[in-house]
């Protein structure tokens, strides 16, 4: 297939890591998304559908995988005063500057994180467990292509949440988030939220080396204390934000250290932990 190609990139990550990628190719349409999922089938090979890649790790220096990055459209369609058709290939931040604009309560909490829509929906993006606040919360509607059953389907909420930080699309290959179809209630804004949360995030979240921000969606909070400031090589976790590791290296292997390191803690403790960035090889 020609559209399948060979890159080196550090640009697919936000820890910017730089890798061979074996099997790129970028999609613009339903049509193209299917030719690639055909070729991946043929040639035995892992599918990673990549929005903007700030929660992506990847693991080797070669990755084999078939890295398709999402080009569809970045349309955002007003279906009435407070309702919005949104493709999945839409910046979160785009979103929210239309709500901000016209008054509209929102999933402002997610304001600092540089996700599409799309890799927002398959991740269940939201503020926090404590919070019980997700993107969902806003969600009428998904529309995916289902390329197994070769169909286009539209679920609701309740068809695609399965817990915290979990859908129907975790570690799925070949269902594509196409749209979303979102319903906002009027509010009145006495302050800019879009400006209070990045401000927040400035002051709380740690920027000064790249980073995919909340490592574990389940961990430990006093084993995850404990290794703040603890750097493996160019790469460390955050002295000033709990569960964020920095990186400033091209490769990957001292942020794998440092995820195996807690990971051993956890297990030594008898606690739970699990990722919230995707590996992918």
């Amino acid at each position: 297939m020609e559209l399948v190609r060979t890159v080196t990139s550090d640009n697919l990550s936000f820890y910017r890591t730089s890798h061979i990628f074996e099997n790129y190719g970028e999609f613009e349409t339903i049509d193209q998304f299917r030719e690639y999922c055909h070729w991946a089938k043929e040639n035995n090979c892992n599918i990673y559908i990549l929005g903007n890649g700030s929660n992506t790790l990847f693991v080797h220096k070669k990755i084999k995988s078939l890295i398709l990055k999402n080009k569809l459209p970045k349309t955002i369609n007003v279906l009435s005063e407070n309702r919005l058709e949104v493709y999945s290939s839409v910046l979160v931040i785009d979103v929210l500057k239309y709500c901000q604009k016209n008054s509209l309560n929102s999933f402002y909490y997610l304001a600092s994180v540089p996700a599409t829509i799309g890799g927002a929906l398959a991740m269940n993006a939201g503020r926090g467990r404590r919070h019980g606040l997700t993107i969902y919360d806003f969600v009428e509607s998904v529309v995916v292509f289902d390329f197994e059953n070769s169909c286009l389907k539209t679920l609701n909420k309740k068809e695609i949440v399965k817990g915290y930080r979990e859908t129907i699309f975790t570690g799925s290959q070949s269902c594509l988030i196409l749209s979303a179809t979102f319903g906002f209630n009027p509010i009145t804004l006495e302050s800019n939220p879009i400006a209070e949360r990045c401000k927040w995030s400035k002051k709380a979240q740690d920027y000064s080396a790249p980073n995919c921000g909340s490592v574990f969606k389940v961990a430990d909070s006093r084993i995850l204390k404990r290794l703040k400031g603890l750097w493996i090589g160019q790469s460390g976790f955050s002295t000033r934000t709990t569960n964020w590791i920095l990186n400033k290296s091209t490769n990957s292997n001292s942020i794998l250290i440092l995820i195996a390191i807690a990971k051993l803690l956890h297990i030594l403790l008898r606690k739970k932990a699990e990722l919230e960035i995707i590996t992918v090889d």
